[in-house]
């Protein structure tokens, strides 16, 4: 077995990894000295990591030699075995010969007593007899260790065959260094070291010399930068793709965008420049008529929501000349991405005259992911509707697991009478509205959501009320929650946020207002939280977000404007966090997101009036005095905070006016470290105007214009190495 040629591969690795520095020249030493302490220090920083993949290889190398060995000592078992077996057959053999020697003097003595007495040739044959016996039972035993002979003979050939096959593998591992393009953004190639085996496993050639596939067992080494261009998807110079509607399936990136060629379609990306490409083009090229020519164009097509599962994205779209929206799945494959329903079958031209006929298709889309219920399961509002079937139901609550058979429709709330004459002559009637459904929200095993309805669930009209599907017991159906606005007056309950396994949102009971509420999804449980605007006012409770066991949201008590408060689900835990901007006016908060424990949101900087008023970031532990612009000693007031994601163990958003002369930019901020300019990826006063932030592990991706490639898919990460230098030499 050449074991040396594994000890010289990994020092092969190790001697790559290391580099060299030659030269004496002091100069030279005082620039690369800071060099080689920054690569220390991400090679330090992500030693943890690195010792995974190291852990890994060597993983795979001992069990490797470890079934190296387990083979050799089968083998040298097996060998030690045959022999045994050998020199029992021979023993035996040498049994069988005796016993046939003495079978044949007993028999000459048979012959010889002939004349003897009858008594005496008995006892000589019953001899005989047994001498026989004992043969015929030593030969069976001869004849069994031959057949173990046979197998262990043909368990040491596979013993054998496997041993060559280990020690091949073994010879089989190399190392490939590769400058990396595709599997870098695009602004950002570099090189990577892969370690594995040659072999030809799937993606793979065997001794071709070059890792591919699942020859790989690690890969060191990160693109080069902390930011840059993923690709430039629409590569025409200054062209926008406009990325946009991203959202997360599996650790890759899907969106919208635009190529310049096939229109808007659905992207995906993984971060590099040769896993950046279009699923699929829904709405292919099309010859049309212009100006008496025939011309092909794609108008790309024409999305709506986007939301994505743990297996399966779900999305509305409209596709060729088709004007309204149905809903399609996909896996992020060509083949795995299909439509799964066509409920609205009907011409749109036929209801133009129907100023109550506003559907455009399929809205309203929440998924419930696999991790919690088993499958992918999507809730969303569609308008059934169709001149073969004689249908025209409105939009009514739906559900789909991805596939055609189980899509369909939960419930009809809402009953219409319009008469609708077909194209065929025939005669519908119609409803043309529904109960349009909306803000599905799961909390426990209740998905709550918003509809109006006269029929089904109910039995008279309600208004628009809240309803709930029990998931624990499907049979139950579609029920009204409670007609919080007693008759066929609208709660209209919005903004829902769980939190404890109860459902919080806002809704007008008709007496104190908007204001908010919560329910555990039974009429009991459905109650008024707090009235915060008295005297039949509403508050407006708007944005809600749970942090630990707290409710932040946003209310206006009519005294202090648009502030934000907080609850923890009872009346005397509901109050006004703080008036950020002093007196009836608003205090501007939006995006509310969850970090480290509190609440950071974009807010005003200043009143009205008072200096320039822009927005920044604040943070809030529950508590007036905990409630802080963390911006507000280095920003000036006209700053505009925009964006506010979480992407790792930092906060990213989009700013202006830094003082540094840097227009619209992303910065970040940890709690530590503060406020910084993460990417001027337009440097200078102009701004890349940065925008569609979206978080995925550590990194996060944006749109922005450097001036050249256009509105693009950039990303920004703290790389933590290590970075694979080649020396010059």
């Amino acid at each position: 077995m050449e074991r040396t040629a594994f000890v010289l591969t990994l020092l092969l690795s190790v001697s790559i990894l290391s580099g060299c520095l030659g030269g004496d020249s002091t100069g030279e030493n005082d620039t690369v000295v800071p060099g080689l302490e920054a690569q220390i220090d991400n090679l330090t920083a992500t030693n943890q990591q690195q010792a995974g993949d190291i852990n890994s290889l060597k993983d795979q190398l001992a069990t490797s030699s470890s079934l190296v060995s387990e083979i050799e000592a089968a083998l040298s078992e097996a060998n030690d075995t045959l022999d045994s077996l050998t020199e029992t057959v021979i023993h035996k053999e040498s049994q069988i010969s005796n016993l046939s020697n003495l079978s044949e003097r007993l028999r000459l003595e048979l012959e010889n007593s002939a004349a003897q007495n009858s008594s005496h040739i008995s006892s000589l044959e019953s001899q005989i007899q047994n001498i026989s016996q004992l043969m015929e039972i030593i030969e069976d035993e001869r004849d069994e260790a031959l057949d173990q002979i046979s197998l262990k003979e043909s368990e040491i050939a596979q013993l054998t065959d496997s041993l060559d096959t280990a020690e091949q593998r073994i010879d089989l591992l190399i190392t490939h260094l590769y400058y990396s393009v595709s599997g870098c953004p695009e602004s950002n190639p570099g090189n990577k070291l892969s370690i594995g085996f040659d072999d030809g496993s799937p993606g793979g050639i065997q001794g071709d010399g070059i890792l591919t596939g699942s020859e790989i067992v690690s890969t060191f080494g990160e693109c080069p930068g902390n930011s840059g261009l993923v690709k430039d998807i629409n590569s025409v110079s200054s062209h926008d793709s406009n990325p946009h509607s991203m959202v997360a399936m599996g650790g890759v990136l899907y969106f919208i965008a635009d190529d310049g060629v096939h229109g808007n379609e659905l992207w995906r990306s993984d971060g590099t420049m040769g896993g950046t490409n279009m699923v699929i083009d829904l709405n292919p090229t099309r010859p049309t008529i212009i100006g008496g020519s025939i011309v092909y164009e794609n108008p790309g097509t024409n999305f709506g929501e986007i939301v994505a599962g743990d297996e399966k994205i779900f999305f509305s779209a409209a596709v060729g000349n088709d004007e309204i929206r149905e809903l399609y799945v996909s896996d992020g494959s060509n083949s795995g991405t299909i439509k799964i329903s066509e409920t609205f079958d009907c011409e749109p031209q036929l209801f133009s005259n129907y100023p109550e006929f506003t559907y455009s298709g399929v809205n309203s889309i929440s998924v419930i992911p696999a991790s919690e219920v088993g499958f992918d399961t999507a809730y969303f509002s569609a308008f059934r509707c169709s001149y073969e079937n004689i249908v025209c139901s409105g939009e009514e609550p739906h559900i789909s697991d991805g596939t055609e058979s189980g899509t369909f429709q939960l419930a009809d709330l809402f009953y219409g009478n319009t008469d609708l004459t077909t194209p065929n002559g025939g005669s519908i009637t119609a409803d043309l509205e529904g109960s349009q459904p909306s803000e599905f929200t799961r909390s426990g095993n209740n998905i709550y959501f918003s509809a109006k309805a006269d029929m089904g669930a109910v039995l008279t009209d309600v208004g628009r009320e809240l309803f709930v599907i029990n998931t624990s017991s499907p049979a139950g159906g579609v029920q009204l929650v409670k007609d919080i606005n007693y008759g066929s007056g609208d709660s209209s309950p919005s903004m829902f946020e769980s939190m404890g396994g109860e459902l919080f949102f806002s809704a007008d009971d008709g007496i104190s207002g908007m204001e908010l509420w919560k329910s555990d999804g039974t009429n009991s449980g459905t109650e008024i939280v707090s009235n915060i605007a008295a005297n039949g006012s509403s508050s407006w409770p708007g944005q809600k977000i749970s942090v630990g066991d707290t409710l932040f949201f946003t209310a206006n008590d009519g005294t202090s404007g648009n502030e934000l408060w907080k609850s923890n689900g009872t009346y005397s835990g509901t109050s006004l966090v703080k008036d950020i901007v002093a007196g009836p006016s608003d205090g501007g908060v939006s995006n509310m997101i969850e970090f480290d424990g509190d609440l950071y949101f974009i807010a005003y900087s200043s009143s009205p009036g008072v200096g320039t008023q822009g927005t920044e970031v604040w943070r809030s532990n529950g508590s007036d005095s905990g409630t802080v612009r963390i911006s507000g000693s280095i920003v000036t007031d006209d700053s505009s905070a925009l964006y506010l994601t979480r992407a790792g163990d930092r906060l990213y958003y989009v700013d202006e006016a830094y003082g540094n002369g840097a227009g619209i930019e992303l910065f970040s901020f940890t709690p530590e470290d503060g406020i910084a300019l993460a990417v001027d990826t337009r440097p200078g006063w102009q701004s890349s105007d940065a925008r569609n932030l979206f978080a995925l592990g550590e990194k996060v991706f944006f749109v922005a214009n450097d001036g050249f490639s256009g509105d693009e898919l950039r990303y920004h990460w703290y790389n933590p190495g290590p970075l694979i230098t080649v020396p010059n030499s």
